[in-house]
C-alpha cells in the first residue's frame, strides 16, 4: 500500500476548495485514497479534524473549513446548511429566530441555528459550536422561501411574513407569546399584506390566523391588522373561538375578542416593546 503524507490530504482539500467545494463525503474521499487501507483513511480523517482542517457535521459528511474560520474551527450554519441538506436530500428554509434575525429583528440572536424540512425527524444536534435545532413540515412550499447569499453560496430562508407564521405557530419553541410579539413588532415594516400572500396564507390553520391578527392588534398596528382580516376573508376561513395560549387553561371569565375570536387566556406585555 502507498504511504501518503498529511500535506497530501491538505493539497487534496485546498484543490477542492478552488473548485469551489466546501464539502467532501466519504465516499468521495476513500475513492480518492483508494490505494491506502481502510484504517489509514480513519486515521485521517481524524488528523485533518484534530488539525482543524476540516468539521465532520453529520455522518459521512465533511466541510472544509475555509481559512477565516480555521483558528476557531467552527464553521457557522450558514455556510454550510444548503450543501448538507441537498446531502440528506431535504426540501428546506432557515426559520423562526435565525431567519427573524437575517429580516432586522435585530434582538433576536440566538446560538441555535434553526431549521425546517421535509422528511423524517432528525435528531437536534451540536454542530461545529452551534446547536442546530431541526423543525419537521409535511410540505415545504421554497415558493415562499428566499435564497439568501451566504459565504458558501445561499441558503433558502423563509419570508418575513412565513416567518412570523411560523412563529405563531411554534410561539412555545422560541419562548411564548410575549417573545413572538416583540420580533413581531420588529419584523412589521418588512411584512407584505397583500393579495399574492393568499396562497401562503392558506397553507396555516385558522387558529394560527386569528392569533397573528389579534397580535398585530396588540401591537396596535391596526393599518396592518385591518389589511389581515381582509386577507383572511378573502381566504374563506371560518374563524372559532381559540385560545390565545393553547397551553393554558381557559377560564371560564376569560376576555374575548370578538373580531379575532380569540380566548384571552394571557395577557401579552408590550411595555418594553
Amino acid at each position: 500500500m502507498a504511504r501518503i503524507k498529511t500535506n497530501d490530504y491538505i493539497d487534496w482539500l485546498n484543490q477542492k476548495a478552488m473548485r469551489g467545494k466546501s464539502f467532501f463525503t466519504k465516499d468521495e474521499f476513500n475513492v480518492s485514497f483508494g490505494n491506502i487501507t481502510e484504517g489509514s483513511r480513519a486515521v485521517a480523517l481524524s488528523r485533518l479534524v484534530d488539525g482543524g482542517w476540516i468539521v465532520s457535521l453529520w455522518q459521512n459528511f465533511y466541510v472544509i473549513v475555509p481559512i477565516q474560520y480555521k483558528l476557531k474551527g467552527e464553521v457557522p450554519p450558514s455556510y454550510y446548511i444548503d450543501d448538507l441538506m441537498q446531502f440528506l436530500g431535504r426540501k428546506y428554509y432557515v426559520s423562526l429566530l435565525t431567519a427573524a434575525g437575517l429580516h432586522g429583528a435585530g434582538h433576536q440572536r440566538s446560538m441555535s441555528f434553526f431549521v425546517t424540512m421535509d422528511g423524517a425527524a432528525l435528531r437536534n444536534a451540536v454542530r461545529s459550536g452551534t446547536k442546530l435545532l431541526m423543525f419537521q413540515k409535511k410540505k415545504i412550499d421554497l415558493r415562499f422561501t428566499q435564497e439568501v447569499r451566504t459565504e458558501g453560496g445561499y441558503m433558502n430562508v423563509s419570508s418575513p411574513l412565513m416567518t412570523a407564521l411560523d412563529l405563531v405557530q411554534d410561539e412555545r419553541k422560541v419562548g411564548g407569546l410575549n417573545r413572538v410579539a416583540e420580533i413581531l413588532y420588529e419584523l412589521a415594516e418588512k411584512l407584505e399584506l397583500n393579495n399574492e400572500q393568499l396562497e401562503l396564507i392558506r397553507q396555516y390553520g385558522g387558529p394560527i390566523l386569528q392569533r397573528f391578527g389579534y397580535l398585530l392588534r396588540v401591537l396596535e398596528l391596526y393599518d396592518m391588522e385591518d389589511k389581515w382580516f381582509d386577507l383572511c376573508m378573502q381566504t374563506g376561513v371560518k374563524f372559532k373561538f381559540v385560545a390565545l395560549k393553547p397551553s393554558v387553561t381557559k377560564p371560564k371569565d376569560s376576555e374575548r375578542d370578538k373580531r379575532w375570536k380569540i380566548i384571552i387566556n394571557q395577557e401579552i406585555d408590550i411595555d418594553e416593546i
